[in-house]
């Protein structure tokens, strides 16, 4: 298991410009799994990923 840090922003339908970005660390097998942990446990459709890292 590898630990990552995924940075996202939730899009909020009726307004224009995203929310603030926020990040969650988890841990997973890879970035493909991180990301889908991600949308799981934030269980919101308007979800969008900006970048993914690795933490050493």
């Amino acid at each position: 298991m590898k630990t990552f840090v995924i940075y996202y922003k939730y899009h909020v339908e009726g307004e224009k410009n995203p929310g603030p970005v926020r990040h969650y660390k988890l841990q997973a097998d890879d970035e493909r799994q991180a990301e889908q942990l991600l949308r799981r446990f934030a269980n919101y459709k308007g979800l969008e990923v900006l970048r993914i890292e690795r933490v050493a």
